[in-house]
C-alpha cells in the first residue's frame, strides 16, 4: 500500500489513498514523518519513500512557480 501524508492528528497520521483517506496509528511511521511524505506500508509499518516524496515536492514547486510567473 502507497499513500500520501495528508496530516498529522494527535497519535494518527491521516493518509491519502486511491479510494479515499484512512487513519494509521503514528507508531507505524518513522520519527520523521511529515505532510506531504509518499509512504509504503512493508514489513509491519510505513517507510518514506523519500525519492518520490523529493519528486513530488519538486513537481508541484514547478507547479506552483508556473503560476506566479504566468502573473507577471
Amino acid at each position: 500500500m502507497k499513500g500520501i501524508v495528508d496530516r498529522l492528528e494527535g497519535d494518527k497520521v491521516v493518509l491519502e489513498l486511491k479510494d479515499g483517506n484512512l487513519s494509521f496509528d503514528i507508531e507505524l511511521f518513522p520519527e520523521n514523518i511529515k505532510e506531504g511524505d509518499i509512504v509504503e506500508y512493508l514489513d509491519n509499518k510505513f517507510i518514506i519513500n523519500e525519492l518520490e516524496t523529493k519528486e513530488r515536492k519538486a513537481y508541484i514547486d514547478n507547479m506552483f512557480q508556473s503560476l506566479i510567473d504566468k502573473e507577471e
